[in-house]
């Protein structure tokens, strides 16, 4: 089980070193939001979904941006294509995610975009979780 997990940690490093600092902030703002969201929100239920679905939104498109970066620098794409077609994927799924939230209606649209903030949040603290991980792993 640790070699495919160092595996799968491997591959992801391989994507962009950067991704695993961001992972963790990722994480933490998940589990701190649904904290706040379970002590503080009436619908608590709904906006929770939200949140969550916000956030795994964040870790894919980190991922799909990361991947299109690492296209275009070391496998020679078009950039201006890569990233427009990159572009439109991110804003396809993030439309689909809020139409089965909203027809749906399992998850609140408001605690959806707070919850795609953890992107941003985690792009800001990168460069520290950075440090502390490369710190730990001398």
């Amino acid at each position: 089980m640790k070699l495919i997990s160092r595996r799968i940690l491997d591959r992801i490093i391989d994507i962009n070193p950067s991704i695993p600092g961001m992972l963790i902030i990722n994480l933490i703002y998940l589990i701190l939001g649904e904290i706040i969201i379970i002590a503080l929100v009436p619908n608590t239920m709904r906006c929770a979904i939200g949140f969550m679905a916000g956030v795994i939104y964040s870790v894919f498109a980190t991922f799909h941006m990361s991947i299109g970066i690492r296209k275009i620098v070391y496998g020679g794409a078009e950039s201006r294509a890569t990233m427009i077609i990159g572009y439109l994927i991110r804003l396809l799924v993030m439309l689909i995610l809020f139409v089965l939230l909203y027809f749906l209606n399992i998850g609140d649209l408001l605690c959806a975009v707070i919850g795609m903030f953890s992107m941003k949040v985690a792009a800001y603290l990168q460069p520290f979780t950075d440090k502390l991980i490369t710190k730990k792993g001398r």
